[in-house]
């Protein structure tokens, strides 16, 4: 068994993932030089406080050097101190935002959090706001503290609450074909008051906080994916997040409205790509399944995933990229290199890319 699979197995560990057959089997993972090459890959797909969960629950013989556990645990820690940082943060820019009259929700981050057995032992990033309001109005609010915020097409950055980086969305997400983004730009719209008002309890109780619904959730983090996929690449992470989301269940209906959505905003073959790849890496039974597994695209998904590490950062080919001009050139690699699993983002990527440079010229 290679050490990629033995890790495979002991995030599944982490997870809380239960399995009748040998999917969840213990991972005997051989000598130190094979634990660094796993505790590596934890790092590339920023999922080390799930690792440490896993290696929790396998006998005290079957664990890392002691050193090497020791790193882990204190790392687990800082975890675990980062995500009460943040949740308490996430609860502060809440009200001061709702006090400046925005009505607004946080976006994955420490709403994913809560779906998972452990919340704290999700790896944190910075805090993403959906604020429902004009672009101009979000753009000029950021600015009144952070004046050379840079905006782009959904986001402009804020000035950091307590610490952490804010990112403050005036559309949640975005695709690159116009028709398809048309499509799910309305349906933002449309669903952003009962996001802006949909608040739930924090893990430790303490506070709560405003996120979007289980059902919109499975659409916009979609698409989301889809976004990153096709701008720069996605990781293990957010692939758990979507497993722990979809684990939450949903109706036959539900299903079908879903599925009609997914058509509808261009994301049906990302999402039984999507689906594939949570059932190989994480056994995701078929009654949570959203649409039928795509093997073809998952496969080429689950190589951008394993290969590229969280948001594609570790792809050597990003690592070369220190210039505009050989960004802009490693995209166009990419464009080609999922032109026949995902056409339609692919081809009008780099429409966008050009229409989006006016963009944001006009909103300097």
């Amino acid at each position: 068994m290679t050490p990629g699979k033995k890790f495979v197995l002991l995030l599944r560990l982490g997870m809380g993932i239960t399995s009748a057959d040998d999917t969840n089997a213990l991972p005997q993972i051989a000598d130190e030089a094979e634990w660094v090459l796993v505790m590596k890959l934890a790092k590339k797909q920023a999922v080390q406080g799930i690792l440490f969960r896993g290696i929790g629950q396998l006998p005290p013989s079957c664990r890392p050097p002691r050193q090497m556990l020791l790193n882990a645990a204190m790392l687990s820690d800082k975890i675990e101190q980062y995500n009460r940082t943040i949740d308490a943060a996430a609860v502060k820019l809440l009200a001061t935002l709702e006090q400046a009259g925005f009505p607004c929700c946080i976006l994955k981050g420490q709403g994913n959090a809560l779906y998972y057995p452990e919340p704290a032992s999700r790896m944190p990033g910075d805090i993403d706001v959906w604020i429902a309001s004009p672009v101009k109005r979000v753009i000029d609010f950021a600015r009144q503290a952070a004046p050379l915020a840079k905006a782009c097409y959904h986001h402009v950055e804020a000035a950091p609450c307590d610490g952490v980086e804010v990112e403050l969305h005036y559309r949640p997400a975005f695709l690159n074909n116009p028709l398809y983004n048309h499509r799910l730009q309305r349906w933002f719209q449309r669903e952003a008051a009962e996001q802006s008002w949909h608040s739930v309890a924090l893990a430790d109780g303490t506070a709560t906080l405003n996120v979007p619904t289980d059902a919109f959730n499975r659409i916009y983090q979609m698409a989301h994916i889809m976004n990153h996929v096709i701008h720069e690449g996605v990781g293990m992470r957010q692939m758990m997040d979507y497993y722990f989301l979809l684990m939450k269940g949903f109706t036959a209906e539900e299903r079908q409205h879903d599925e009609r959505l997914l058509r509808r905003f261009g994301l049906y073959d990302m999402a039984g790509a999507v689906m594939y790849v949570l059932q190989w890496l994480f056994v995701l039974p078929e009654d949570k399944m959203l649409v039928a597994p795509d093997k073809r695209r998952g496969v080429v998904l689950l190589k951008e995933i394993l290969y590229g590490g969280n948001f594609g950062r570790y792809h050597q080919e990003a690592k070369k990229a220190r210039s505009q001009w050989a960004k802009n050139a490693l995209r166009s690699r990419r464009d080609l290199r999922l032109l026949t699993v995902f056409p339609s983002e692919c081809l009008c990527e780099p429409l966008f890319r050009l229409w989006h440079f006016g963009w944001r010229l006009c909103h300097q």
